[in-house]
């Protein structure tokens, strides 16, 4: 077989303005068919050439490249991906304010994706609640795996269930329909911490949820909250925001406004404990922890920088999401394992911002 004809630039130019004056695409954008003529090779070949264990030439391989190179030609994914059912991309769906509060979740996952030589697609939603209908979206698309940071109705997930697409819960129940999951034991965590503040001395708790309904929230603050009560004492306050910096920084002072007068500020989560302790600095002027104390959970990274110094509960996030991609891609091979539900403990962080006891 002679060898492939390498063309001159001004072949490639022509084949460009051929695609062109003929709308080959909507878009003008040079195709296979068109690479294919330019380097005088067929279709399948141009095919061949961007599969990496491909068997074809290094000499073919390189020449085609260099063709599709000057033509601005780049293979489309999705369409690889009908043929071959494999995309070789793993969908997220996140809420708005998990991905605010602690973005080192959506670095650890997709590190691990990378590992796994998959590719994340993010479908951020608003809410919990907003998840369902959001997933329409991302439901055309042949995933080779589904990541959930949200809460998902069992229809949602019977659809998916039923293309085949495996499906992991991240910091979320799976409900009724059997998926695997992976998670922190946040009622535990949560409740660990309060015993260590209570033994410390503290008695005069303000509590700081996110969203009433927002199911890290309701098991954080059902841990932390019972285990008050089992000591005899309630808090003070209890208040709800939306997670966010902003969000605790609002809530502390309309709750000192309103007459609270805590020794201890328990947020759940680090965003909202960072904004208290902020707010008490610069908006009421009282020392931290000399005046009152303050602690958090998820132990992200600004916890640790010397301005904070917040005591926290740490949640082993690159555990949890290196044990998520390696369920997700467990259950692509072996689709019917039984689901399983992994736990981690979360650790007990104590810095500056309150003693433990």
């Amino acid at each position: 077989m002679p060898p492939p004809r390498v063309p001159s630039l001004s072949s490639a130019r022509a084949v460009r303005s051929a695609t062109a004056s003929r709308g080959a695409t909507p878009s003008g954008r040079a195709t296979s068919y068109d690479v294919a003529v330019a380097a005088g090779v067929s279709q399948p070949t141009v095919s061949r050439c961007f599969a990496p264990e491909s068997h074809i030439s290094e000499k073919t391989r390189a020449h085609v490249l260099a063709v599709a190179e000057q033509l601005g030609y780049t293979p489309n994914v999705l369409a690889r991906s009908l043929i071959t059912r494999q995309s070789h991309a793993v969908g997220l769906v996140i809420t708005r304010y998990t991905m605010l509060a602690t973005p080192g979740l959506l670095h650890a996952l997709g590190d691990e994706l990378a590992r796994a030589h998959k590719r994340l697609i993010l479908l951020a939603v608003e809410n919990d609640e907003d998840a369902g209908a959001a997933l329409n979206d991302i439901r055309g698309y042949p995933l080779d795996g589904l990541i959930s940071c949200a809460t998902l109705d069992d229809a949602s997930l019977l659809h998916f269930k039923r293309h085949g697409v495996p499906l992991l819960f991240f910091n979320r129940a799976p409900g009724k329909v059997g998926a695997d999951s992976v998670s922190t034991h946040h009622a535990e965590g949560a409740a660990q911490l309060a015993t260590a503040l209570l033994a410390a001395g503290y008695q005069r708790f303000l509590c700081i949820g996110g969203p009433k309904k927002a199911p890290v929230s309701v098991e954080r603050m059902k841990g932390f909250t019972a285990t008050l009560a089992q000591a005899g004492m309630a808090p003070q306050m209890v208040v709800h925001t939306d997670f966010t910096y902003q969000g605790g920084h609002d809530a502390f002072l309309a709750a000192v406004q309103q007459g609270a007068k805590p020794d201890c500020v328990w947020c759940a989560n680090d965003a909202m404990a960072l904004g208290v302790i902020d707010a008490c600095r610069w908006e009421l002027g009282w020392q931290v922890p000399q005046d009152v104390a303050v602690a958090g959970f998820d132990d992200v990274a600004e916890a640790s920088r010397s301005g904070y110094r917040l005591t926290t509960v740490r949640q082993p996030i690159g555990e949890m999401a290196a044990r998520a991609v390696a369920l997700l891609l467990e259950r692509a091979q072996e689709p019917s394992l039984k689901p399983r539900a992994i736990a981690f403990d979360g650790n007990l962080v104590e810095r500056a911002s309150a003693a433990l006891g």
